[in-house]
C-alpha cells in the first residue's frame, strides 16, 4: 500500500500507476516482464487455445452444420437476389397489391369501352399508364391527399397552357377555324410569333413545376409535377399546329387523369381500406421486432469471453440488428405527419397513438447507448484513424514527417496528458544515449528496400498485436521524431503527403503514456462477467416486455369490432397481461437500482474497506476508473431502456383503461392542413430520392435553426434596411439571388432543355414529322431525366434505356397475346392485363431496385399496350402498334435521355461528389448547433428556451439525412472522371463519425436531463463545457470542418485539435471535484463507496464518458476531413515534441 505507483481510487491518482519505472524519478531498473500461464482453461483463455486442447471436440463441432432449406439452395443457384419475394409475400403486403391490380383492370375496361373511350379522347391510354405510375397502395387519407394534389397540378398546367394559347393567338396573323385536321397536322399554319410565345410558356411552366419537384422533393407533389409537365408538353406542341386557339387540347390529358384519380380514391376506400393509424402501428411493430433479437444477443454476449472471436461476431450482429430497428423510424415519422388528419373508427384516437413515436424513438436511441459499451472495451473498441500510408514520403516543402501514423487505439475514458506526463523527467544522459542508438538504427533502415515510414508502420502494428509494453511504443515515437528528415526523401510513386501528423504525434504520446494497463484483457473479462451477473435479470425481463408491447401494437386495432362482451373480455385479459408485465419490469428495475448494479463496484471495495477483498485472477489492486465508467455506461442505458419501456406500458395501460368503447374519430385539423407540405417534412421515398436538397435536413423545421443556436448571417455589403424602399429593394435582391441557387438554376436549365427539345415541333419544316412520330415522348423523357446532379442524370440515362427496352418487349408480348395478328381485341386485352396485373404490382411495389428503373419498366409496358389499342381504334397519323410502336418508343427515349445527359455537362453543372460534401457540411453545422443547445440546456435548467423534443427530433433527422446520403452515393459511379477515383472510403469515414457524434449527443442530452443541478454543474466543470477558451476551440473546429467540406479548401496544418489535450488537462480519476477546486457545489471531494453507489454519480460518470467520446470523435473528424481536403499553412519545425530534462507542455492550453 506504500508503493507510490499504486492507484488509490479515493484520490484519483491513477496516472501514477500507469507510468513505467523507466520514467520514474529514481530511474530504477526496467521492470521484468512475465508471461502468465493459466492453470486451466477458463474465461480468460482464447478460442484458439481451447481448440488446441480439444481437437476432437472442435472437429466434431465443425462438422455439425445446420441443414440448408430448399428455398435457400434455390436462392443460391439464382443469379439475382429473390429473397425479397418470400419476405413480401404476406397478407398485409398483398392487400395493396390486390387493390392496385383492381384499379389497373378497371382502368383497362374503361379504356376499351367505346363510349368511355370517346369521352376520354385521344389520351385515354393515360388512364392505364397512370395506374402504374401513381398506384393507390397507401392508406386512404394519403391517397386522397395525393390525388387531390395530382389533379390540381394537372388542371393548373392546363390553365397555364390556355393562357399561353390565348396570348399566342393574339400574335397570329392567319386565323382559320375551317381548316381541316389533315392540313393542320401537316404544319401549314405554324407561325413564328405564336411559336415564340408558346416556347416562353413552355420554358416558364416546366421550370416552375420542375422547381417544385426539386424543391419539395419526394412526396405527394412528385407525380403531380411530372404529369403537369406532360400536360404542358403535349398541349403546347399540339397547339402550335392549329390556326386558332384550341383550348380543349388539355382536356385530352385532364379527363383520363381525372378518371384515374376518382378510381384511386374510390377503391382505396372500398378494397381493403387502410388508415394512417393502422399503417403507423404496423411501422411501430416493425421497429420493435428487431429489439427482441437485440436483447437476446446482449444476454448472450455478456456470457462470452471478450477475447474470443464469437464475442466480436456477436457484437457485429447486435449492431446490425439495431440498425434494422432504427431503419423503421423514418417511415414512422412519415406516417405521423397525417395522423392528426386521419379518419378512423376505433377505441383509440390517432393522436393518442401518435404520441408513442417520440417514446419509441428514445427507446431505440437508448439501445444504441448500450452498444457504446463495446466500443469502449478491448478488443472491439474504436481505434484512432490511420492516415493512409503513402508510397512516397512527403516532399521537403511540407517540413513534417510523412511517415504514416500507426493504428493508435484510444481509451475513451483515459485522460491525455502533456508530454512528458505529470512533470516526470527523463535522465538527460539516458535520453542522449537512446537518441544515439535510434539514429544508428535509422541509418541501417535507410539502406533497406522499404521506406522508413512503412517499417515504422509495420513495427507499431506488430507491437499492438502482441500487446507489448508501452515503453517500446514510446521509444518508437522518439525514433520517428529523431529521424523525421529520412521521411522527407522524395520519390515519384505518389502525389499525396501525410496529413494529421500534428494530431497523430500527440495521440501516439497518449497511447504510449496512458493506454497500457497490466492484465487488461483479464480485467475486461472480469467486468464483463460482473455486468452479466448484474444485468441479466433485467435484460430477461425487458425482453419479455418488448414482446408484450409489440403484441399490443399488433392487436391495437383489432379490438374495436365485435360484440360488447367479447371486446370487454379481450380488453380485460389484455389489460391483466400488461399490468403483470409492468409490475414485473418495475420490480426488476427496482432490484437492479438497489442491489444488482452495485456488483461492478466489487473490484473497488478493497480500497475503501480493507475487510472486503475480491481478487480478480490474482489481481488485488483496484483497476483504473475507466473500467467502472464503462460499466456504468452500459447500466445507465439499460436502466433508461427499461424505464422508457415502463413509460410505454403505463401509456398503454392508461389507454386500455380510459377508452373502453369504439367511436369515429375525425381529423384534428382543417382541410387546409391536408395539402400542406414542406421540403423539411419527411416522406416515404426520401431514402431513394435523386433530387434531394443538400442544404435541407428533412425533419428539422427551419425555425428550429435559430432556436438551436444557428446565428443569422449578415450581408457584408449592406446594412439592414431602414425604410420601406430599402426593404422592397432588399426583397428584390433576395429574390434575384435565389434564382442563382441550386434548385432555381436546375429549374431554369430544365426549362431551357424543354424548349430545345420542342424545337422540332416548333419549326414549320419539321412540325408535321415531329407530331406524326410522337416527338413529345422524347421531350418529357429528356426533361424528367435531367436531375440536379450529373450522376443522377447519367444513372437516369442508363436506367431509362434498359427499362424502356425491357418494358417494350414485355408490352409487345402481352399485346400479341391479347390480339394475335388482329386489330385489337377488347376481351383479350382485358383478360391479359387482368391476369398479369397482380404479378406486375407485386413487383411494382416491392421490387428492391431504384424507383426510376421500376416505374419506367411498367410505364413502358402499359404505354405499348394502351397506345397499340388506341392506334387500332382512331384515325391518328401515328398508327403503329406492337413491336413497331415499342421500337419507336425506345428510339425516342434514347434521344431524349441522351439530350439530357449531354445537357447536364453544360454549366451550371452540379455533381453528386459536391452534393456529398455539401450535405456533410450541413450536418456538421447542425450537429454544432445541437451541441450548443444541449450545453445551454444543461447550464440553464431552470430557464429552458429550447424544447427537448426539438433537439431529439433534430438529431434523428440528421441521422436519417446521413443515411440517405449513403443511398444517393451509389450513383457517383456514373460520374466518370479523368482526374482520378472518387475517395469513397474517406467520405464514408466522415459520415460514420458524424453518425457517432449524433448518437453521442442524444445520449448526452439524456444524461443532462437526469442530472441534478449540483451534479450538472460538476459535470460541466469537469468536462470544461463552461470554459470559454475550450468551447471556443470546439466551435472553431466544428466551423472549420463545415467550411472546409463546403468549399473544399484545405485546413491549417496546426488547428485547435487535438481537443482531447485540453479536455483532459486535469486528472480526476473517480473523483467528482478536484482537490484544488474552489467550489465543490456541495458534493464530496473525497471519494467514498456511498458516492460510487449514488445513482447521480452513475449519471455523472456516463456524462463524462459521453463527453469524452464527443471530443475524441471531433478530433477524428478533423483528421478525416484533412485526409479529404488536405492541409495548408505549414510552419517549419513546429509541432515536433522534444524530450528535455525539464517538463515542457506539448502545447499550451490556449494559443497566444
Amino acid at each position: 500500500m506504500n508503493d507510490p505507483r499504486r492507484y488509490d481510487p479515493r484520490l484519483g491518482d491513477e496516472e501514477l500507476a500507469a507510468v513505467p519505472e523507466e520514467f520514474n524519478g529514481d530511474h530504477g531498473a526496467r521492470q521484468e516482464k512475465h508471461v502468465r500461464i493459466p492453470d486451466q482453461v477458463g474465461p480468460g483463455t482464447d478460442s484458439s487455445s481451447r481448440a488446441q486442447e480439444e481437437p476432437g471436440k472442435s472437429l466434431e463441432e465443425h462438422h455439425k452444420k445446420p441443414p440448408i432449406s430448399w428455398s435457400t439452395r434455390l436462392a443460391r443457384c439464382t443469379p439475382v437476389d429473390l429473397a425479397w419475394i418470400p419476405a413480401s409475400f404476406t397478407w398485409s403486403k398483398l392487400k395493396p397489391v390486390i387493390r392496385c391490380a383492381v384499379v389497373c383492370f378497371v382502368s383497362t375496361v374503361l379504356m376499351v369501352i367505346p363510349r368511355v373511350y370517346n369521352l376520354m379522347g385521344q389520351g385515354s391510354f393515360l388512364i392505364l399508364i397512370s395506374s402504374f405510375l401513381d398506384a393507390p397502395h397507401d392508406p386512404f387519407l394519403a391517397v386522397l391527399e395525393r390525388e387531390i394534389i395530382f389533379l390540381t397540378f394537372v388542371v393548373t398546367a392546363w390553365a397555364w397552357c390556355c393562357l399561353g394559347i390565348f396570348l399566342a393567338n393574339l400574335a397570329r396573323t392567319n386565323i382559320d377555324y375551317s381548316a381541316s385536321l389533315e392540313v393542320i397536322q401537316s404544319g401549314a399554319f405554324v407561325e413564328a410569333g405564336p411559336t415564340v410565345i408558346l416556347a416562353v410558356f413552355v420554358f416558364l411552366g416546366t421550370a416552375f413545376f420542375l422547381f417544385l419537384k426539386a424543391r419539395l422533393g419526394p412526396g405527394p407533389y412528385l407525380f403531380a409535377s411530372i404529369f403537369a409537365c406532360i400536360c404542358i408538353d403535349i398541349s403546347m406542341t399540339t397547339a402550335v399546329l392549329f390556326p386558332y386557339p384550341y383550348y380543349l387540347i388539355g382536356q385530352v390529358i385532364a379527363i383520363p387523369l381525372a378518371f384515374h384519380c376518382g378510381l384511386c380514391i374510390l377503391f382505396a376506400a372500398l378494397i381493403f381500406p387502410s388508415t394512417i393509424t393502422a399503417q403507423y402501428t404496423h411501422t411501430i411493430f416493425a421497429v420493435l421486432g428487431p429489439l427482441n433479437d437485440f436483447l437476446a444477443h446482449h444476454r448472450k454476449v455478456l456470457t462470452l469471453d471478450p477475447s474470443s472471436e464469437e464475442f466480436q461476431n456477436t457484437v457485429k450482429t447486435i449492431v446490425n440488428t439495431l440498425g434494422k430497428s432504427e431503419g423503421g423510424l423514418g417511415q414512422a415519422a412519415v406516417n405521423s405527419r397525417l395522423l392528426k388528419q386521419d379518419i378512423v373508427y376505433g377505441r383509440f384516437s390517432p393522436t393518442k397513438i401518435g404520441e408513442f413515436q417520440p417514446i419509441v424513438r428514445r427507446l431505440v436511441t437508448r439501445a444504441n447507448g448500450m452498444d457504446i459499451f463495446f466500443t469502449l472495451i478491448e478488443p472491439t473498441r474504436e481505434r484512432f484513424p490511420v492516415t493512409p500510408l503513402p508510397s512516397r514520403p512527403a516532399t521537403p516543402r511540407t517540413g513534417t514527417p510523412a511517415s504514416t501514423r500507426p493504428a493508435t487505439p484510444i481509451s475513451p475514458s483515459t485522460p491525455l496528458p502533456g508530454s512528458p506526463p505529470n512533470g516526470l523527467r527523463e535522465d538527460p544522459e539516458q535520453s542522449a544515449r537512446r537518441r544515439r542508438n535510434l539514429q544508428k538504427r535509422a541509418l541501417e533502415h535507410s539502406h533497406g528496400h522499404k521506406s522508413f515510414s512503412r517499417r515504422l508502420h509495420l513495427r507499431l502494428r506488430e507491437h499492438h498485436e502482441e500487446h507489448q509494453h508501452h515503453e517500446v511504443h514510446f521509444s518508437l515515437l522518439n525514433f520517428a521524431h529523431t529521424l523525421s528528415p529520412l521521411a522527407r526523401v522524395s520519390t515519384t510513386a505518389s502525389a499525396e503527403t501525410a496529413v494529421g501528423v500534428f494530431e497523430s504525434q500527440r495521440y501516439m504520446a497518449f497511447e504510449a503514456n496512458r493506454i497500457s494497463y497490466p492484465d487488461e484483457m483479464d480485467v475486461t473479462a472480469q467486468f464483463v462477467h460482473l455486468l452479466h451477473e448484474s444485468c441479466d435479470e433485467l435484460l430477461e425481463t425487458t425482453q419479455g416486455v418488448v414482446k408484450g408491447v409489440q403484441a399490443w401494437f399488433a392487436e391495437a386495432r383489432r379490438g374495436s369490432f365485435g360484440g360488447r362482451a367479447t371486446i370487454e373480455k379481450a380488453r380485460a385479459e389484455r389489460l391483466a397481461k400488461l399490468e403483470a408485465l409492468s409490475h414485473g419490469v418495475k420490480e426488476a428495475l427496482r432490484r437492479f437500482k438497489k442491489d444488482k448494479r452495485h456488483l461492478v463496484l466489487d473490484p473497488y471495495r478493497s480500497a475503501f474497506d480493507p475487510k472486503h477483498v475480491r481478487a480478480m485472477y490474482g489481481i488485488h489492486e483496484p483497476p483504473p476508473h475507466r473500467y467502472l465508467f464503462h460499466c456504468y455506461m452500459y447500466q445507465y442505458h439499460l436502466m433508461r431502456f427499461s424505464s422508457i419501456l415502463t413509460e410505454i406500458l403505463d401509456n398503454i395501460i392508461t389507454l386500455e383503461k380510459g377508452y373502453r368503447k369504439a367511436k369515429l374519430w375525425w381529423p384534428g385539423h382543417g382541410i387546409r392542413k391536408w395539402v400542406e407540405w414542406s421540403p423539411w417534412n419527411p416522406s416515404a421515398d426520401m431514402e431513394r430520392a435523386d433530387d434531394e436538397d443538400p442544404d435541407i435536413i428533412q425533419g428539422i423545421q427551419p425555425e428550429w435553426n435559430e432556436d438551436l443556436g444557428m446565428t443569422r448571417r449578415r450581408d457584408p455589403d449592406a446594412l439592414p434596411p431602414t425604410n420601406a424602399f430599402q426593404s422592397v429593394m432588399h426583397w428584390v435582391y433576395e429574390l434575384a439571388t435565389a434564382l442563382g441557387r441550386g434548385n432555381s438554376l436546375f429549374a431554369l436549365k430544365a426549362g431551357l432543355l424543354s424548349v430545345i427539345l420542342c424545337l422540332p415541333s416548333f419549326l414549320k419544316s419539321s412540325a408535321a414529322f415531329a407530331y406524326r412520330e410522337r416527338f413529345v415522348w422524347g421531350i418529357f423523357m429528356g426533361q424528367l431525366t435531367l436531375a440536379r446532379f450529373r450522376g443522377d442524370t447519367t444513372f437516369g440515362l442508363v436506367a431509362r434505356i434498359i427499362s424502356t427496352f425491357m418494358g417494350g418487349l414485355v408490352g409487345t408480348a402481352m399485346w400479341y397475346i391479347s390480339t394475335g395478328s388482329g386489330q385489337g381485341n377488347a376481351y383479350g386485352l382485358a383478360a391479359v392485363i387482368g391476369v398479369c396485373a397482380p404479378f406486375f404490382f407485386f413487383w411494382r411495389l416491392y421490387w428492391p431496385v431504384p424507383p426510376m428503373t421500376n416505374i419506367i419498366f411498367f410505364v413502358t409496358t402499359a404505354l405499348v399496350l394502351g397506345f397499340s389499342w388506341q392506334n387500332t381504334h382512331t384515325l391518328l397519323p401515328f398508327r403503329y402498334k406492337g413491336i413497331q410502336l415499342a421500337w419507336r418508343r425506345f428510339v425516342l427515349v434514347v434521344c431524349g435521355v441522351t439530350a439530357a445527359f449531354l445537357f447536364s455537362f453544360l454549366p451550371p453543372s452540379t455533381t453528386l461528389r459536391k452534393y456529398q460534401r455539401q450535405t456533410m457540411s450541413t450536418t456538421v453545422s447542425e450537429l454544432g448547433a445541437v451541441y450548443c443547445s444541449i450545453v445551454s440546456f444543461a447550464n440553464t435548467r431552470e430557464h429552458q428556451e429550447v424544447a427537448r423534443g426539438e433537439i431529439v427530433q433534430s438529431l434523428v433527422a440528421i441521422r436519417l439525412k446521413l443515411k440517405r446520403s449513403l443511398v444517393l452515393k451509389k450513383n457517383i459511379v456514373y460520374e466518370f472522371s479523368l482526374r482520378g477515383r472518387w475517395p469513397s472510403d474517406r467520405y464514408q469515414k466522415i459520415l460514420d463519425l458524424q453518425l457517432q457524434i449524433a448518437y453521442l449527443l442524444s445520449h448526452l442530452m439524456s444524461v443532462v436531463e437526469h442530472l441534478e443541478p449540483a451534479w450538472s454543474r460538476a459535470f460541466l466543470r469537469r468536462t470544461r463545457f463552461l470554459d470559454a477558451d475550450f468551447q471556443g476551440d470546439v466551435l472553431a473546429v466544428i466551423s472549420m470542418i463545415s467550411t472546409a467540406l463546403r468549399t473544399g479548401n484545405p485546413l491549417p496544418q496546426i488547428t485547435p485539435c487535438p481537443l482531447l489535450d485540453r479536455f483532459m488537462i486535469h486528472t480526476h480519476g473517480l473523483n467528482v471535484i478536484r482537490q484544488e477546486a474552489d467550489d465543490d457545489y456541495g458534493l464530496p471531494r473525497t471519494m467514498t463507496i456511498d458516492t460510487l453507489e449514488n445513482e447521480q454519480y452513475l449519471c455523472f460518470s456516463v456524462g463524462v464518458t459521453t463527453a469524452f467520446g464527443i471530443v475524441l470523435r471531433l478530433d477524428k473528424l478533423m483528421v478525416a476531413t484533412k485526409e479529404l481536403v488536405g492541409e495548408q499553412y505549414h510552419i517549419h519545425g513546429i509541432g515536433v515534441p522534444e524530450l528535455k530534462s525539464s517538463p515542457v507542455r506539448a502545447r499550451p492550453s490556449k494559443d497566444v
